[in-house]
């Protein structure tokens, strides 16, 4: 009997009688064997008083003859797909298979993690790739490795794993962020229209924001799209939602600021406003102090910004050479004036407004 457990390239084993020599014997045979198994059980029978849950127990019917002939057909198929293709059916295997993907897919993401300590991109991209290809159906590399891809300007590769790791996880809401994030550049940097509706990436920022709403990056990046989009309305209500989740990140708040001088031609800011400023103005001072300076050229441009609310012309003007100095593309500083000119409508409040707008013209030239 084992000989045959152990070298037989299919075994049928029906557990209709609840033989416990048949729960032992198949037990042992899926041991043996990852492949070549099936189960099969009378479709009047009694369920096993084991758990054989997670695999299929093919049910069969031998009266009448009708129900015999349709049994034998399924028997045949049966039989015929599992030699044509051959697929791991024992769950010892697939448990041990897993177990075994998990934990060298770990140890890929620990070195990969410290590649990126010591900055060796290239080193931490090709760890993930291989992190990716222990285990394809672990979202968590694939967006680890879809964030490093983004971070180095390779969006195409990026949204290809972003758009993996939300088939593989339709719940993960993160990833529908970054994939929206990456749609989105796409159609910027290949020219596309981003004037539609959706726009690009919108739908995925949507149900990143559905699945979580208070994740306050999807609503400013929401903001950042429809803003392209030329739904200013819409643009200025996202970001004052990120705003309020974010608790005053200022990354949202300046988005808001300059959305309501546009869609409301005046700036008029409230005592709240100025004490949000104030706690950004802290937080983007520490940043652009530390050595090297963190988030730039974010950091120098929303700091000048709030020196031009202040009424800090000098001080404006300076950090905006900073942050085009900190600026590793030339797409940074444009977006930051193509932002500053959302504020025109407001310019009556901002003396030093023009001066800021020249300076960036004459330094993208």
């Amino acid at each position: 009997m084992f000989q045959f457990l152990e070298y037989s390239r299919f075994a049928l084993a029906d557990i209709s009688g609840l033989n416990f020599n048949v729960a032992y014997e198949l037990g042992a045979r899926h041991r043996i064997r990852e492949s070549g198994t099936a189960i099969f059980r009378q479709a009047r029978a009694p369920l096993p008083p084991f758990d054989i849950s997670s695999i299929k127990a093919f049910p069969y019917e031998y009266e009448p003859e009708k129900n015999a002939e349709e049994s034998r057909k399924v028997i045949a198929r049966v039989l015929t797909e599992s030699l044509v293709q051959n697929r791991v059916d024992s769950p010892i295997s697939i448990a041990l298979t897993a177990q075994q993907k998990s934990g060298n897919a770990d140890e890929k993401l620990k070195e990969a993690e410290n590649a990126i300590r010591n900055e060796d991109w290239n080193a931490a991209i090709n760890v993930l790739r291989d992190a990716v290809g222990i285990d394809s159906t672990n979202p968590l590399p694939r967006m680890k490795l879809g964030i490093l891809l983004k971070d180095r300007g390779m969006w195409e590769e990026a949204l290809e794993q972003f758009e993996q790791a939300v088939k593989v996880s339709p719940q993960y809401g993160e990833a529908f962020r970054e994939k929206g994030i990456a749609e989105n550049k796409l159609a910027q940097k290949n020219k596309q229209q981003l004037e539609t509706r959706p726009a690009p990436g919108e739908t995925s920022l949507r149900r990143a924001i559905e699945l979580n709403a208070k994740d306050f990056d999807a609503l400013a990046s929401l903001g950042g799209i429809l803003k392209r989009a030329k739904r200013f309305d819409e643009a200025h209500d996202a970001y004052e939602k990120s705003t309020d989740v974010s608790g005053g990140h200022p990354y949202p708040l300046m988005n808001a600021l300059k959305l309501r001088a546009f869609v409301q031609r005046r700036l008029a800011l409230t005592p709240a406003d100025r004490r949000a400023l104030m706690r950004a103005e802290q937080v983007r001072e520490v940043q652009t102090g530390q050595k090297p300076p963190y988030d730039a050229p974010w950091s120098f441009f929303d700091l000048a910004e709030i020196k031009l609310y202040e009424g800090d012309g000098e001080a404006f003007l300076k950090l905006i050479k900073a942050g085009i100095k900190y600026s590793e593309h030339d797409w940074q500083g444009e977006t930051f004036l193509d932002s500053l000119r959302l504020l025109e409508p407001a310019s009556a409040e901002l003396p030093e407004l023009q001066k800021g707008i020249d300076l960036l013209d004459s330094l993208l030239g």
